[in-house]
């Protein structure tokens, strides 16, 4: 969700965060908390005890944001891909892990989808007939780091997680369970991870509010009192939903750091010290941009316009983003797209946007597509970087061509009898792609660079382009006049593609006046 802050006190909060954002790269907690996970690592390389491919998949995860080159991470994931899985909530979370490192996980995928139940969930068992919302939206996580394409699957269970959300929003254990903070956090950030797919922004607005309703007094979120896991739970999947949180955020995470303990773990606990590094990895801004976040002065110029192209950029994390370049191209930038130009946006808030501008002289008359990149070498950090591009379709004219032939010109009566009157019709054809406006037609009896004189006039407000106007009026013949010219726009008030054929003229065929007294 996008929306622009209108209260003085966001600045307040603004000036936290991005203190919050400055420091964290190299924060002692952070490093702290790190160098604790790398000293209570087991020797098999597991982590924790009481549920250890839960912690150790959670561990993997965080190391693998901070180091993923490194011995701890190594040695956690040959630990997840050896260990013998017992359930369905397992399987997911090692499919998850050994997805994200790279390995091959088609094998377990199949076993993972054959134990789908009708409802479109997942069981905790792989014969369980009725699915529960904690081990399908573990799957789904799972399916989508591994890229997983059957949409019938993924269709399925998210519509079997969308029918298990209560009235207020939140998600329970089970179908007809009270709403709690952990499950309601778990459903919201693997809804979140679909949500550029599928239509789910109602129901993660709704399990967003439900979230914000439980922060404690303390800044910590819980269905009772605060927890560590609870709290970055609930701060990752509202970072991951996009929604602003600027009147939450600076409270959790100072939750966090405060509950911290000295030897840098939180509670002496992998799951909760994984879960609480990985939240304060995601104070830093997230810039995106959308098709529809680009604009023309002109939606629809002629070659030879200059425009001016707007694109407002979001910043949908939580942490100030500073120094933006965003680069404006006629193409993709990818193969054969040409810079535009570019413009520097000196600062934007967190949850909020701003604008970047460049003119353009549109070079040709074709359908194009003008790209947005931003941030082109990567030099901000942020929470997603594969939002960074969009592009929006224009198309541009050609220029107004205004003409006409010499059968554009009609007599009536033809041939004409002199001393008679006749009816001349004249028709204004406009052969370009972009409309002609006020512009005079004049029609002349002889040619008018050899002594014609002018006869009548048509004034013209507008003609579309690729489109055509007639007009007609009533002159008498006289002697020796032997042609009709026109000529269009004879002051060049219009910009054309071609000036050169704007006048032409047609012969007037006459027969002599009947003799007085002879039939």
């Amino acid at each position: 969700m996008k929306k622009i802050l209108r209260f003085v006190m966001f600045f307040l909060i603004l000036s936290f965060l991005f203190t919050l954002t400055q420091s964290f790269a190299q924060s002692p907690s952070i490093s702290n908390g790190l160098s604790w996970l790398s000293s209570n690592q087991n020797a098999d390389g597991s982590f924790g005890g009481v549920i250890p491919i839960r912690d150790t998949t959670e561990v993997a995860h965080t190391l693998k944001i901070f180091n993923p080159t490194g011995v701890d991470y190594q040695e956690a994931i040959s630990w997840i891909d050896g260990v013998t899985i017992t359930n369905n909530d397992y399987l997911a979370r090692k499919i998850y892990s050994l997805a994200l490192s790279g390995r091959d996980v088609s094998n377990l995928i199949t076993g993972l989808i054959s134990s789908q139940t009708t409802d479109g969930g997942w069981g905790l068992f792989s014969d369980d007939i009725v699915g529960d919302p904690l081990t399908t939206a573990l799957a789904l996580l799972s399916l989508k780091s591994a890229n997983y394409s059957d949409q019938n699957i993924i269709s399925s269970a998210l519509g079997f997680l969308l029918s298990t959300q209560n009235p207020d929003g939140g998600w329970g254990f089970y179908q007809g369970d009270d709403s709690n903070v952990y499950m309601t956090a778990m459903v919201l950030n693997t809804l979140s991870q679909y949500k550029s797919i599928y239509n789910l922004q109602a129901q993660i607005n709704n399990g967003v509010t439900y979230l914000l309703l439980k922060q404690n007094p303390d800044g910590g979120f819980g269905s009772s009192s605060s927890t560590v896991y609870e709290t970055a739970l609930a701060f990752l999947a509202m970072v991951a939903s996009g929604t602003d949180i600027s009147t939450v955020a600076p409270q959790a995470i100072n939750y966090l750091t405060s509950t911290q303990l000295p030897n840098g773990s939180w509670n002496d606990d992998p799951y909760s010290t994984a879960l609480a590094l990985r939240a304060l990895a995601h104070v830093k801004p997230n810039l995106s941009i959308l098709p529809g976040d680009i604009t023309f002065s002109n939606p629809n110029p002629r070659i030879g316009d200059t425009i001016t192209i707007t694109a407002t950029v979001y910043n949908e994390g939580p942490a100030v983003a500073n120094n933006i370049i965003v680069q404006f191209y006629d193409g993709d930038p990818s193969s054969t797209g040409v810079l535009i130009g570019e413009a520097t946006i000196l600062a934007i808030s967190a949850f909020s946007n701003s604008q970047a501008t460049v003119n353009w002289t549109v070079p040709t008359a074709s359908l194009r597509k003008v790209f947005v990149r931003i941030d082109p070498l990567n030099s901000i950090d942020e929470i997603d970087e594969v939002d960074n591009m969009a592009f929006r379709n224009l198309t541009s004219s050609t220029l107004p061509d205004l003409t006409l032939g010499s059968a554009d010109i009609s007599f009536s009566p033809d041939p004409v009898r002199i001393g008679d009157p006749v009816t001349i019709g004249v028709t204004v054809r406009n052969h370009g792609q972009s409309d002609a406006q006020n512009f005079l037609v004049y029609v002349y009896a002889g040619d008018p660079d050899q002594g014609g004189y002018k006869i009548a006039e048509a004034t013209y407000s507008y003609l579309a382009g690729g489109s055509s106007n007639s007009f007609q009026f009533i002159w008498t013949v006289i002697q020796g006049v032997d042609r009709v010219t026109v000529r269009i726009d004879p002051s060049g008030q219009v910009t054309e593609s071609n000036e050169n054929n704007n006048q032409t003229y047609r012969l007037l065929a006459t027969v002599a006046p009947p003799v007085e007294g002879i039939d």
